[in-house]
């Protein structure tokens, strides 16, 4: 048995969250202790109070998010550095020693803790959801090169092999056969609801019934009751934990329909996050390719409709599944004529490669991770 795992997680976009909660429940569902960590609580509420206004900023202008992923920053300025002493208090208070870190802003407070306790006292993993560096990834590199060194790297999916190493299961369920699914797609733009999914609408729905993952309810006439829209209750913040429980929660996600009160629920979500029911029951999944997607198309064997991706760490998400014949382009697809005969045998190669494909928690409890 393993000490105590501390999941280091960040609450900026879901990409890291989910995932994070993900392993923080199969670990427990193991009798194996853990624990998510979000990053925002440890920086400075100026800082932390900007995060709802650029969440819509880049909803609304994803050509302005990707030039902002572009920009490198120190976090260290946001650092709320006081309360990151206390949270290094606790830690070595109670031994922690066990680090899974999916955000690359972790990095100065994991070297503060080290130099507390010692380097050779931590065990720690950067859990890496894309398939190349993310910007988190990346910025914290142009200000501390060699971290890599001090710490043990895994891919769940590695663009530079062209190979998907682990899987991440979001449920325990097996995969729905593709002709019994239901005629309609699972469409989304990531937990700020980023991209160029808005424009594709109109075009879809001349085709398909979808599943429309809505930031706000301006987004979509919702008189078409051909579709259904989702939306997370707009109160809810990732670094907020559940008052009865204590624990971070996954996204409350409502159904919106024209004309009535959206009713948020937690139903299910003890485990996993709603909108992963509609997807695992989706002809396709049309969406930027972030890597907490390609988690999901690969636990339910939906195949992926890529859309413009966030930045070049997307862009080789996409590319490692369309080689991997996960996953087709948008464009790709539109010149077929939206022909479902494109995506059965992509949803084929999911189904039968993903049970070669190892699970990255049984990997880590049972001590077998090979890289």
């Amino acid at each position: 048995m393993m000490g105590k795992k501390t999941i280091l997680s960040s609450g900026f976009g879901l990409g890291f969250y989910i995932p994070a909660l993900l392993l923080e429940h199969q670990l427990n569902a193991r009798q194996q202790q853990a624990e998510v960590v979000v990053f925002e609580n440890y920086i400075v509420g100026e800082k932390k109070e900007k995060i709802a206004d650029s969440r819509f900023d880049y909803h609304k202008n994803f050509a302005l998010a990707r030039i902002a992923q572009k920009m490198p920053i120190d976090i260290r300025d946001s650092i709320d550095f006081e309360a990151v002493n206390g949270l290094l208090d606790t830690w070595e208070q109670e031994g922690r020693s066990e680090f899974i870190a999916l955000s690359g802003h972790w990095i100065y407070i994991l070297d503060m803790y080290s130099e507390r306790i010692g380097i050779e006292s931590l065990n720690v993993t950067l859990l890496y959801v894309d398939s190349e560096l993310s910007p988190s990834w990346k910025g914290v590199k142009k200000y501390v090169p060699d971290y890599q060194k001090r710490y043990r790297e895994q891919y769940l999916f590695d663009a530079a092999e062209g190979r998907a190493l682990y899987r991440l299961d979001v449920t325990n369920e097996p995969v729905v056969p593709y002709d019994s699914r239901p005629y309609r797609f699972t469409v989304h733009g990531g937990g700020w609801g980023m991209g160029t999914y808005l424009a594709k609408v109109e075009e879809l729905e001349r085709e398909y019934a979808l599943d429309l993952s809505i930031y706000h309810e301006s987004d979509f006439d919702l008189s078409n009751t051909n579709h259904r829209y989702w939306m997370v209750d707009p109160t809810w913040e990732a670094w907020k934990k559940d008052p009865v429980t204590g624990k971070h929660t996954f996204p409350r996600i409502g159904e919106i329909r024209a004309g009535e009160a959206p009713v948020f629920t937690t139903d299910n979500q003890a485990t996993h996050h709603h909108l992963y029911d509609n997807m695992k029951q989706a002809k396709g999944i049309i969406s930027k390719p972030g890597g907490s997607t390609l988690i999901d198309s690969l636990a339910s064997a939906t195949p992926i409709i890529f859309l413009d991706p966030f930045g070049p760490h997307e862009q080789k998400n996409a590319d490692l599944w369309i080689k991997l014949g996960f996953g087709i382009s948008y464009d790709t697809w539109k010149q077929g004529g939206f022909s479902l005969e494109l995506l059965q045998p992509l949803h084929e190669a999911l189904a039968s490669q993903r049970t070669a494909i190892p699970n990255y928690v049984d990997a880590l409890f049972d001590h077998k991770l090979t890289r």
